[in-house]
Order: structure tokens, then sequence, then C-alpha cells
């Protein structure tokens, strides 16, 4: 009885055990089943950043692509296009404009409305593209572009080209300018580009050789100190009744708008005098200058607003015998105005509106002699 009573129960025990492992076979693939959807649950990826704004009035690309971060060697490539049908540069005020970036905040797109018909679109990436209305992808043509020559006014970070060139920086908080020394001037505090100053201290020295003495009354001046001469000015003559354009006229016979003066840049000098004191009638003012005629481009300056004459300069301020700049920065500053400045960028003191139907830019800021 024993053993068939065993034998029951050996039976039992290997019926269950198949049982477990038969169980166990099956939830195999449920398992399996279960890691798979599990590996194919969507992650959720952080989205790009889209910013919409309108342009403000001053503003330019040039100075959202900087607040953007975007290398001043793109911004440049940008502003240097010829092959577009679209002035990137000069952009509408109050115009709408979306930035596309990606969540690390790198710039993926700049697009801009001008109107219901004209649309553009930078594409920020390698090679840099922009597309039109047609949204026909082009390329932005490499150019030769010399970047450190381009920024190297440019070495304090907060500081870009164009606020530069429109006198917007204060020149004691500017690598490129120095405190100049007392003995080289008639103010109570003067900055000059460095290589400026060195230029005119050698110039200076040569003078002194033939008995001519050289001595700058008049150095740089930012935006904020030509607005001060401007609006100065301009509030002695609202007194007299003048209309803002007759305001202006009278003005810029001698002094410059506010963002268009070459005072700006810490390469132009006044050296001695001004129109009284070079009207042809002091002998002394009379020999220095005849000494700076013959000589002062030996030091690389040229007096930019000569006499006016046919076959010479036509436009801009009368000639300033007095007025002397430094021409191998002053040049680059020049072209580098033409490149990034519009009348957007002319603004904020009185009578600025003007500037444009005046055409001050064509006709004073590029009225020189030596460019």
């Amino acid at each position: 009885m024993k053993t068939k009573k065993y034998t029951v129960l050996f039976f039992f025990t290997v019926l269950l055990l198949s049982i477990s492992c038969t169980s166990h076979e099956k939830e195999m693939p449920e398992t399996n089943r279960d890691i798979k959807s599990i590996d194919s649950i969507p992650v959720n990826k952080p989205e790009n950043i889209k910013i919409t704004n309108n342009v403000k009035a001053g503003e330019s690309l040039s100075s959202i692509l900087t607040n953007l971060s975007v290398e001043q060697k793109t911004i440049l490539l940008i502003s240097e296009q010829k092959d577009i049908d679209f002035n990137f540069s000069n952009l509408q005020a109050g115009k709408q404009y979306v930035v596309i970036m990606n969540p690390d905040s790198s710039i993926i797109s700049f697009n801009y409305k001008k109107n219901n018909e004209e649309r553009c679109k930078i594409i920020f990436g390698e090679p840099l593209q922009y597309t039109l209305s047609n949204n026909t992808v082009h390329e932005l043509k490499e150019i030769n572009i010399d970047i450190k020559e381009n920024t190297e006014i440019m070495k304090d970070n907060s500081l870009d080209i164009k606020s530069f060139l429109i006198g917007k920086f204060q020149p004691k908080d500017h690598s490129d300018f120095i405190l100049v020394d007392k003995k080289y001037h008639t103010k109570s505090e003067m900055y000059l580009q460095k290589k400026t100053l060195e230029a005119f201290i050698k110039m200076k020295e040569s003078a002194e050789e033939n008995e001519i003495y050289l001595t700058i009354v008049s150095g740089t001046r930012n935006y904020y100190s030509q607005k001060s001469i401007w609006e100065r000015k301009y509030n002695k003559y609202k007194k007299e009744n003048l209309t803002d354009i007759e305001i202006i006229q009278k003005i810029m016979i001698w002094s410059s708008m506010p963002s268009t003066s070459r005072h700006h840049w810490g390469t132009d000098i006044d050296i001695n005098g001004f129109d009284t004191y070079f009207d042809g009638t002091n002998e002394k003012a009379n020999k220095e200058y005849e000494w700076l005629k013959n000589n002062a481009p030996k030091f690389g300056f040229c007096q930019v607003y000569s006499k006016k004459m046919e076959g010479g300069r036509l436009t801009g301020y009368n000639e300033e015998k007095w007025h002397w700049s430094y021409m191998p920065i002053a040049n680059k500053l020049l072209e580098d105005y033409r490149k990034l400045i519009t009348y957007s960028d002319i603004t904020d003191f009185s009578a600025s509106e003007f500037a444009e139907d005046l055409q001050i830019i064509e006709e004073y800021v590029f009225g020189i002699e030596c460019n």
C-alpha cells in the first residue's frame, strides 16, 4: 500500500512542476512585449524657442543679431551682400520679425515680413542661406572680409560696430582710446584713438623743427557731446522763428548732426583754431595751414573738408582748414559706415526726422576729399 501511495505522490509532484514550467514559458513573451512597449514610448524633446517682436526705431538687423550673440563675422557677411534684391540691414520700424532658436539659444533663422508680398528669411547654418518671397533657397556668397580689421575697434565685447560709428559709446571706456596729455590740447579733457595721437605727436615734433607749433583744440566728441552742441544751436535758432529745415542748414554750416560726425571716431582733430582763426587774415594761421597742406599727408592726415570747386568737392560742409583726419583708420570706418548705417540710425535729437530729406549721409558724411 505504501508503494502505491508514494507512486501517486510522485506523479502528482511531477504534474505540478510541469504546470509551473508551462506557466513560466507563457509569461515570458508577455514580459518581452512589456519591455518593447517601454522602449517605443516617445520622449518629449525640448522645443525650439520662438521670439516674435517688432523692429524698434533706430534698430537694425546688425543690432538685433548682436544682441542674439551672432558672430560679427556672420553679421558682416550679411551686411556685405550685393546679389540680393533686399537690404537686410535696412529694417523698417514697426515691422514684425520672428527669430527661431534652438533650445540652447543658438539662432536657427531670422524671419522678416516687410509687406504682404515681400518676405525674407536668413537661415543660420553651414553655409549661411537666405530665402525671399518665392521660398527659393540661396546661399550667401563668401566674401573677402578682413574680420580682424573690421573688429579691431571692437575689443570691448559690449560695444557693437554700429554704436561706435554713430558715436554711442564712452571713449574713456574703450580700449583703443587714450587720455591725451594736456600739453597736446586745450580742453579740460580729451580722448583720441591711440594711433591718431601717435601720428599727431610725430607731426607736431616735425612741425616744431620749422617753428610751426600745433595744438589740438577739438578731438573725440561722441554722440552725446554732439547732441549737446546740436540742441544748444537748435534752441537758439528756433527763437528766430526759422523752420526746422532752415535751422538744420544753418547749424550744418560748421556743425554735424549727432550720429554723422567724424569726430565720433577718435580719428579727426581740429588744430590751432576754427573759422575766424583761419579766415585768411591771420599771418600766423596762414603759415600753419601752408605747412599742414604740405606735410600733414606724410603722417597720414588729410584735410577732408577742402575748398569746394568744380572738379573737386561740391557737397557737404564749408572748407575747414583746421579739420584733419587720420586716414589709415578713418578710411575703413567710412566704408563700414557706408555698409551699416542708414537713416533709421540717425534719431533722438531735434529735427532728426529731416536727415533723410536733406540727404545728410550722401551729401555730408560722404561729401569729403581723401575718401
